[in-house]
This record gives structure tokens, C-alpha cells and sequence, in this order.
């Protein structure tokens, strides 16, 4: 299991086929974001992709190397106002989970994590993909985690989609700076990173709608 509680294998998409859906995949999905629907990407974009955690997160590791996850709460609601509720909430992970979780350093894409977790479990290449595509779809199903996609290639239908929903997207994430879900830092951080890729994908010549590249 990579969480306290949970299956270890399962059968969810494995890397290698088509991911669907808001919550899933995108350039940069928030952990902020309501779920809408989106188009699909390619399996090669999304093995390429970059688990990011949540920086509003934190996380203790035990003498055993064991991963606790501590999620803020938020008290705004008036339930918060009147009653003495706690801080924050913590969610532990399994010795599988917590290896995997600190393999989320930014930097690492899917496929190098698959990689290796052949190798550290000694497990086949579909075992891989499908454990791993199950434990980020519950880190981003609770909002544990973000995904960095390899943009499409400028010019093309998917492009063109992609710009409408990082400006979606920025409306999002400015809506959470204003609410103080994200400190200054990464505020001005993702905004400059969305529009650096928005700048990237509108150097292309728009395409006919039903264009494939």
C-alpha cells in the first residue's frame, strides 16, 4: 500500500494510455482548481510530466523514514469561528508511499520515477505505471500534489486549448492569492511560470479546427 489504508495494485489507466479529465493532467494543474473537464494528452507528454507538492503542505518524517503529511484547515467557515477546531489534519503513508513521496522533488518526471520504482520494488514496468498512476490520482484527488505537463506543440488544435485553460487557470489562481490560500512568492512565481508557457504556445500559427500535428 502507499497509503495507511488502500490498495497497493490496482487497475486505473497505466502511464502508457490516454488520461481524461481536470483533475488529471494539464500544464500546470492547481491544487486549488474545481473540477472540469479537459481534453486528453498524449502518453508521451504525460510521462514526462513533473509531480509538484502543494508548498502550502508539510510533511514529517519519523526514525523509520515514514512520510506524515500535515494539511493546513482552514477556519473561515463560521463553524471555524465559533468552535475551537484543530489546525491542520495529518494524513500518514505507508514505507511505499513515503519512498515514492520524496522521489516529488520537483524535478523528477513520471517516467524516471517508474524507473526507479522498478528497481527499488522489484516490480514489472506495468506494475510501475499503474501503482504510481494511482498514488499521484489520490494526491491530486486531495490535493496533495500538482502536475508541470510538457506543453503541446505551438501552433497545434491542442495548443490553442491549452492557452484558453491556463488563462482560465490564472483567474484561479489569483482568486486563491486574493483568498490567501498562497503566499506572495509563489503567487508571482506560478503566474510568471503560466505566462511564460502561454508566451510559448501563441508563437505558433493557429491551426483549422480538427488540425493533428
Amino acid at each position: 500500500m502507499l497509503f495507511r489504508t488502500g490498495i497497493y495494485f490496482q487497475r486505473p489507466r497505466a502511464l502508457g494510455e490516454e488520461h481524461h479529465g481536470g483533475d488529471r493532467v494539464g500544464v500546470l494543474f492547481m491544487v486549488f482548481r474545481k473540477k472540469k473537464a479537459e481534453p486528453s494528452i498524449s502518453p508521451e507528454r504525460f510521462a514526462k510530466s513533473v509531480p509538484v507538492v502543494n508548498p502550502i503542505l508539510k510533511f514529517e518524517e519519523d526514525s523509520n523514514g515514514l512520510i506524515t503529511i500535515v494539511v493546513p484547515l482552514s477556519k473561515s467557515s463560521w463553524l471555524g469561528k465559533v468552535v475551537d477546531t484543530p489546525e491542520s489534519k495529518k494524513v500518514k503513508l505507508d514505507e511505499i508511499g513515503s519512498k515514492v513521496w520524496k522521489r516529488f522533488d520537483g524535478k523528477t518526471d513520471i517516467s524516471a520515477i517508474t524507473e526507479w520504482m522498478k528497481k527499488e520494488f522489484m516490480i514489472t514496468q506495468r506494475e510501475a505505471e499503474i501503482s504510481l498512476s494511482l498514488f499521484i490520482r489520490k494526491l491530486m484527488e486531495k490535493r496533495f500534489i500538482a502536475l508541470l505537463v510538457p506543453p503541446p506543440k505551438p501552433g497545434t488544435q491542442e495548443a490553442l486549448s491549452e492557452i484558453d485553460r491556463l488563462k482560465r487557470e490564472l483567474k484561479e489562481l489569483e482568486k486563491a492569492y486574493r483568498k490567501k490560500k498562497i503566499d506572495d512568492e509563489t503567487y508571482r512565481t506560478l503566474t510568471d511560470r503560466y505566462n511564460r508557457v502561454i508566451a510559448d504556445l501563441q508563437k505558433g500559427e493557429p491551426v483549422a479546427e480538427g488540425s493533428r500535428y
